[in-house]
């Protein structure tokens, strides 16, 4: 699936939160069913999907990124989750 058919760049992300100077950003995927993560390096315009997450129990799931990265993830969008109350 390329980007364009996955994530609307012109629209708001869920979350965006910057990692180790890479730009991270969650959208909901045009079908609704998954969470797409896109990354960009820091300062830079073009974003490129990464690859889809699920939300399971408070933490995000996906073969595409570490560990390390998914629990930082999942931290901001849990976040926002909570400001969005």
């Amino acid at each position: 699936m390329s980007s364009s058919e996955a994530v609307n760049y012109d629209s708001v992300p869920l979350v965006e939160v910057e990692i180790d100077g890479t730009d991270y950003r969650l959208d909901a995927g045009k079908q609704g069913t998954a969470l797409c993560i896109s990354t960009r390096v820091s300062g830079s315009w073009d974003w490129a999907f990464g690859g889809e997450a699920r939300w399971d129990v408070g933490s995000l799931r996906s073969k595409a990124f570490e560990r390390r990265t998914l629990d930082q993830l999942s931290r901001a969008f849990k976040a926002a989750l909570e400001n969005a109350d």
